[in-house]
């Protein structure tokens, strides 16, 4: 329990030294608001499917490919379960116009990529980075289609041009090749790996500049923010944990399930929020005030759920 608290508390303070990098920037006006636009293209074009594509860069196994399979039938029903409840809360707290879409958006897609490969890594090695990997497969399928549509009102999609998107691209790919048994090696494999590396830090970094632009005082006074913690940090787990537990045999599955529950709102929803709707600001409020109080929730929900 002790190292799980550690391995956390050393991941949440980089994301956090990341985010006031961004803020120190717009307030010393070394950089822009406006600017994190094209920030947010180099995360979501680039970086983001750098990262997914040299996840899939393991050895080949059947043993692997049968984790895959259970992990994909699993994630596709978190996602479905996660969504639900996400679109569900919000009418209970009376979450209204844009911030509806924000507040769904934060709850569904979390940061589990970020801050979860090193715990998992930690706590599960290989394995339940491969789970990992197939779980963040599906969570960006949602993102890019469903959360898409839920930051830029689209009502219709073009499901070839969806395909070609670079997340979901690299998705596909990076599995081809890991069924293809090619590995990309040399130069091209280590400036994905070092393109790969810039998505925490930039994510991070941009939520921490929009974050600039908002009153931190009255932030931490609203009741929304409180709202939103609570129901990402505390109710979606204390829904999902115990269908995760009755359905779930494999402890591995079950433990990257487990955190993947328990995560602060994903830094993503910053990028996609002020790429598409302009409303980048406002999701950053609940990407920082989730991720700090995660730093307290996340053990606790780990602890008493796997090894309670």
């Amino acid at each position: 329990m002790i190292w799980l608290i550690i391995v956390l508390f050393k991941e949440s303070i980089e994301l956090i030294i990341f985010m006031l990098t961004g803020f120190l920037l717009v307030k010393c006006h070394s950089l822009r608001e406006d600017q994190t636009g094209g920030l947010s293209n180099v995360l979501t074009k680039a970086a983001l499917p750098a990262t997914i594509l040299m996840s899939c860069q393991i050895p080949f196994s059947w043993r692997i490919v049968s984790i895959i399979g259970q992990s994909a039938i699993v994630s596709l029903l978190f996602m479905i379960l996660t969504l639900v409840v996400s679109l569900l809360v919000p009418h209970i707290f009376h979450v209204q116009g844009s911030l509806k879409s924000i507040w769904i958006g934060c709850c569904t897609f979390s940061n589990i990529l970020f801050i979860g490969i090193p715990i998992i890594g930690a706590i599960y090695g290989k394995t339940g980075l491969i789970t990992l990997v197939t779980y963040n497969a599906f969570s960006n399928l949602f993102l890019f289609t469903f959360g898409l549509k839920l930051y830029s009102g689209q009502t219709q999609f073009e499901w070839r041009k969806l395909l070609f998107t670079p997340a979901i691209f690299a998705s596909f790919l990076g599995f081809m090749l890991f069924f293809a048994k090619i590995s990309l090696v040399g130069p091209v494999g280590q400036a994905l790996t070092s393109l790969g590396n810039m998505t925490a830090p930039l994510s991070m970094l941009i939520t921490g500049a929009l974050f600039a632009g908002t009153d931190i005082k009255k932030v931490f006074r609203r009741l929304d923010i409180y709202q939103f913690c609570f129901t990402r940090l505390v109710l979606l787990p204390i829904i999902l944990v115990p269908l995760l537990k009755l359905g779930i045999q494999n402890k591995v599955i079950l433990g990257v399930m487990v955190i993947a529950a328990a995560m602060p709102a994903g830094a993503i929803n910053t990028a996609m929020a002020e790429l598409y709707a302009g409303q980048g600001e406002r999701a950053s409020e609940y990407v920082v005030s989730s991720t700090v109080f995660s730093m307290l929730t996340i053990p606790l929900v780990a602890y008493l759920s796997l090894f309670v």
